[in-house]
């Protein structure tokens, strides 16, 4: 469960924390991709195997058991046998007995080990239904996602060897994806979602293996904030529901909840619920499921403010996943509980829970983010503010993580569509040749030079057309590039601002945010536009060092020279470039300083004219470049110089060019101060009349 919007990633005190019980509660999905095999084992297994397998597609336990009975009983050989224990496995992992599924486990491996070196179709699929049954245990029923994603990789790796197991690559990258969406790495789970789908429409996969996957991409988009992606593959999903089975139905009703709660629609969210819970509360078969989401119900009723409707519940599925042993859903109700406790003002009782239940280095960053949020409301209301501070830090970082997934799903779609309208517009191109060959070889001469000529136009303006679009899109892709160097400022500086301003308050000095409130508002003209004058830059950058001094120390300076043939007001600039290297000659250069008696750390910006250009340097006495290794890019240095190029590429191509002309230009390299101090000079080189739009 998520924040509701992904505007309001910009915006810390509207930031609703993470609990991801969607990924949590999805025990049949990688189940249901697991035995979703149809087409692939018709000579290997028999009947019986896909009847069960059915059986417990539709969550009919009962006539699962009853045939996994009669398959014990026909087992004549030990093919026979092995084939069994993979069928039990499968049963015992729907029931959630663990251990019964482990020994299953274990028998087949110790058969496979017992026959290394060999390879016949039966032992390589024995092998590869073994490192799947694995790669499950790990991720479902222990919580060890890493090493699921090992096991599931070297199946994925088995099918490329053994063409003869390709059947299976569906199955495995389903996997795959739940692998990386349960880590927090929703751009590659997204991925290989995508891959799967592909695969599942060009082999006409079974239904079940669609749903899955619709509902697999949806969630990952929502965990990442983006509802309107979501929204469209939730409304693929529903165009499925009419053929859902009631575990499908479970999955579907459960996830679309989870997406209303991460919008923060818990109205919608309460729907679908209890629509979920009044489905399955007259089958015991499904008492698993039930507690799970009740977990997820009884959260929705914290937020609309019933705990009397939130506690009998929580108490139930307590005492049901402590009995399981299930620590991420126990995690998760102790975190309810800590929440209740502080909404009631039972501090005592809320400390004596997050003492009791302290959050494990192995949990899911969801879970994670959502404790947090919890914990710092008790420090809220506690007065524990450098707690609350290191807190607040800690979310951070993993919400720009995630804010920083999205960002690389837009870049990879535009990519994506950038590549799939080259391969039409190559397709198209191949077609009309050959129409034109044909055409060639039968008309006169005079025909001939007319097409020919008429080709040739043709093929220019489309040239010229592809060469246009794929401008368009580099242009746009850098410009997202920048946006997000630039967004990235708030989250960063509302943190350091107010955790400084918290520190001045229990110190006892006067609290000032109006350099926060002038930062924020003038970042946001600035964000959306690709280019401002120097004059609204320099603006912008004397508020960010006013916020910055508080870090830096009170020896920090900021100086501002422009030479008097320099109009700040014309001088147009890509927006917020000097204000990137401001920020790099800071972080990077004055605070890895000491402070030293008499010599303030200060940073310089300087504007001359220079022949048709402005040249801007950014100059700072800090610790300069390091020398004898590798330098370091950063993202904000790197983005710029692909904007720059870019740009300059613009240029050369436009009308207005003449050859020679002076084109933008950025450099970086230590430096010494008159005084002997060294450190670190920038320069950017802005010609006269120069476009710095992108899109």
């Amino acid at each position: 469960m998520i924040k509701p919007t992904r505007q309001l990633f910009l915006k810390l005190v509207a930031i609703i924390f993470v609990a991801a019980w969607a990924t949590s509660c999805e025990k049949c999905a990688t189940l249901f991709s697991l035995s979703t095999v149809n087409n692939t084992t018709e000579s290997f297994y028999s009947q019986d195997f896909y009847d069960c397998q059915e059986a417990l597609r539709r969550s009919d336990i009962k006539e699962a058991r009853k045939i996994l009975e009669q398959v014990k009983a026909d087992q004549k050989d030990s093919a026979d046998y092995y084939r069994y224990m993979v069928l039990a496995s499968k049963y015992y992992y729907t029931t959630m007995n663990t251990d019964s599924f482990m020994y299953c486990h274990k028998q087949i491996r110790n058969y496979l080990d017992s026959r290394t070196g060999l390879s016949t179709d039966y032992d390589e699929r024995l092998r590869l239904e073994s490192e799947l049954q694995r790669g499950v245990y790990e991720i479902k029923m222990v919580g060890r996602i890493d090493s699921a994603l090992t096991y599931f990789k070297q199946a994925l790796e088995q099918v490329d060897r053994f063409p003869q197991l390709g059947a299976y690559r569906l199955v495995i990258l389903t996997n795959i994806a739940d692998a990386y969406k349960q880590m927090g790495q929703y751009d590659q789970c997204i991925n290989y979602f995508q891959q799967a789908m592909e695969l599942a429409d060009s082999t006409g996969a079974h239904i079940s293996s669609l749903i899955t996957i619709n509902m697999g991409i949806a969630s990952a988009y929502a965990a990442m904030g983006g509802f309107h992606e979501s929204a469209k593959w939730w409304a693929e999903a529903a165009k499925l529901k009419p053929k859902m089975e009631r575990g499908e139905l479970f999955l579907y009703l459960n996830n679309r909840g989870n997406d209303y709660y991460l919008q923060g629609n818990y109205e919608e969210s309460l729907k679908c619920f209890l629509e979920l819970d009044s489905m399955i509360a007259d089958d015991p078969s499904m008492h698993w499921e039930r507690m799970y989401e009740w977990a997820n119900l009884s959260d929705v009723y914290i937020k609309l403010g019933k705990p009397e409707l939130a506690v009998p519940l929580i108490e139930q599925t307590q005492v049901f996943f402590a009995e399981q042993q299930q620590f991420i859903p126990l995690f998760y109700i102790f975190t309810q509980r800590i929440e209740l406790a502080v909404q009631s003002g039972q501090m005592d009782e809320a400390l004596r829970l997050i003492n009791e239940n302290p959050m494990p280095d192995r949990m899911i960053p969801e879970q994670k983010q959502l404790r947090r949020k919890v914990l710092m409301q008790y420090y809220e209301k506690t007065g524990q503010w450098q707690r609350y501070a290191q807190t607040l830090h800690d979310y951070t970082a993993l919400h720009d993580s995630m804010a920083n997934d999205n960002m690389r799903m837009r870049v990879s779609q535009m990519l994506l569509q950038y590549t799939h309208e080259k391969e039409i517009s190559q397709k198209q191109h191949e077609l009309e040749e050959k129409e034109n060959s044909f055409r060639w070889a039968v008309a006169l001469l005079i025909a001939l030079a007319i097409i020919s000529v008429l080709l040739i136009i043709i093929f220019v303006l489309k040239h010229r057309q592809q060469k246009l679009r794929e401008a368009e899109i580099r242009g746009s892709i850098a410009s997202l590039r920048m946006e997000g160097v630039r967004n990235r400022i708030t989250p960063h500086f509302i943190y350091n601002a107010l955790a400084s301003e918290m520190l001045a308050q229990m110190e006892g000095k006067k609290v000032d945010l109006e350099p926060l409130v002038q930062l924020l508002h003038r970042g946001i003209e600035l964000t959306d536009i690709d280019q401002s004058s120097l004059s609204e830059e320099l603006e912008f950058i004397q508020f960010y060092c006013k916020i910055e001094s508080r870090s830096v120390g009170d020896d920090f300076e900021y100086e501002v020279r422009l030479s008097d043939d320099i109009d700040a007001e014309r001088v147009m600039l890509p927006s917020m470039s000097v204000q990137i290297l401001v920020e790099n000659a800071i972080k990077h250069g004055l605070k890895a300083r000491k402070p030293q008696a008499d010599k303030p750390r200060k940073v310089t910006v300087t504007a001359r004219k220079q022949g048709d250009a402005t040249l801007i340097e950014v100059i700072d006495n800090g610790v300069g470049l390091p020398n004898g290794r590798k330098r370091r890019e950063r993202t904000g240095l790197r983005v710029m110089q692909q904007t720059i190029y870019l740009l300059n590429e613009k240029h050369q191509q436009s009308a207005s060019y003449h050859h020679g002309d002076t084109l933008m230009d950025y450099c970086m390299d230590n430096y010494t101060h008159a005084d002997g101090q060294t450190g670190c000079r920038a320069c950017l080189l802005l010609p006269d009349h120069f476009d710095y739009t992108l899109r």
